[in-house]
């Protein structure tokens, strides 16, 4: 448990600071850099698109090295450097550079993170481990996003000034991360092919893909929306957020508890359907009302993201759980990458409803394709 506390309160402090730029995209990347709306989208996804890259490299190198500690080390300590590089960008495309190398070394921090939970825990505890850390990380987004509105409304450039130093202060936190049992891989690419030879394992990925899809249009063009349509600020903004971050984030543990008790797969398909109706509604639903659309998409959220995590859990072999976890995260950051992107060209071209429209209905067929996979291979969770 202690380890567990340990990489949750790292997690905390690396999701905090990421996300509080998140509702001042449009104040800094639009009005500081003159972007667009899809190139701030693009903003958002080329983050993610580093995590889609790295996720698995992340993972499968730890495996093969036996050692997770250093790269928590390095990952905070460059996250850290590129966040304030981003401060003192001095056009665009330099903003965009440093945003993808930020997304390299985000992704090593809690890919590896997960993969130590997996190190520590019983199979029994998966769920609960990846609840707690996956409560230091949703704690992280819920809080990060106010606090980011709140020092926005002063100047949009402080939200990065501020993520930059509290990574470092997670950097010299990590210092004190006891190390995890792992025992060496033979080889990434056996890690790789382990992954490819379980293809039950493409179930959990496919949930994490299409939850971090839709995820995307929320920290892209959700405070874009919310900027343009109903001219709120930056702070307003980082209310709106953590009332879908809040519940998502606080619930965590309890949605880990619930999965290790009545299993993976049920929780996944009936939260996915209620999710799914959620965020189709976001778009056209109007201000207060789009906060309780929010608020319950949340509570979902917190059941699915643990269930989907231990389920990975549940079927990787036992020396290759970093590539597993790398796998999922793999997945997830390649839907997060997607998600900015196409929220952005959607609502550019055909507007806010549709993109949100859009989003519900790829949950609907994400879980589609799910179920007949599960029926065919006849899983069990």
């Amino acid at each position: 448990m202690r380890t567990f506390a340990h990489l949750a309160a790292i997690c905390f402090l690396l999701l905090f600071s990421v996300t509080m730029i998140y509702p001042v995209v449009k104040h800094y990347v639009m009005d500081r850099f003159g972007a667009s709306i899809a190139q701030a989208g693009f903003f958002v996804a080329v983050n993610l698109i580093a995590y889609a890259i790295f996720a698995l490299v992340w993972g499968t190198t730890s495996d093969r090295l036996g050692r997770r500690k250093p790269f928590i080390l390095c990952g905070l300590l460059g996250n850290s450097l590129m966040l304030l590089l981003q401060a003192k960008a001095p056009n665009l495309g330099f903003l965009m550079l440093f945003r993808f190398l930020e997304g390299i070394f985000t992704v090593m921090v809690y890919s590896i993170a997960m993969a130590m939970v997996l190190d520590v825990a019983k199979q029994e505890r998966y769920g609960r481990g990846m609840g707690i850390v996956g409560m230091g990380i949703a704690t992280g987004m819920a809080f990060g996003s106010p606090t980011g509105g709140f020092l926005g409304e002063r100047d949009p450039v402080l939200p990065f000034y501020a993520a930059s130093g509290i990574i470092f202060v997670a950097f010299l936190l990590a210092l004190f991360l006891k190390e995890s049992e792992v025992k060496a891989s033979r080889s990434a690419l056996r890690s790789l092919s382990l992954i490819l030879e379980k293809r039950q394992l493409l179930v959990p990925y496919i949930f994490s893909f299409i939850d971090r899809f839709t995820a995307g249009f929320f920290v892209s063009v959700f405070p874009i929306m919310l900027g343009m349509s109903y001219g709120m600020s930056p702070k307003q903004i980082g209310i709106y957020l953590s009332s879908f971050l809040m519940p998502f984030a606080l619930l965590q543990y309890p949605g880990g508890a619930l999965v290790d008790k009545y299993g993976r797969l049920k929780p996944l398909i009936a939260g996915s359907v209620v999710y799914a109706v959620c965020i189709s509604l976001v778009g056209v639903l109007q201000p207060p009302a789009i906060a309780g659309a929010l608020i319950v998409a949340g509570i979902m959220a917190a059941v699915m993201l643990p269930a989907s995590a231990a389920l990975s859990g549940d079927l990787a072999a036992k020396e290759s759980r970093g590539a597993a976890m790398g796998g999922f995260n793999f997945s997830g950051s390649l839907g997060f990458a997607f998600g900015p992107a196409v929220a952005g060209a959607i609502a550019e071209n055909y507007g806010f409803a549709a993109a949100f429209g859009f989003a519900g209905a790829s949950v609907f067929l994400a879980l589609l394709s799910a179920v007949v996979l599960i029926r065919r291979w006849r899983l069990s969770a």
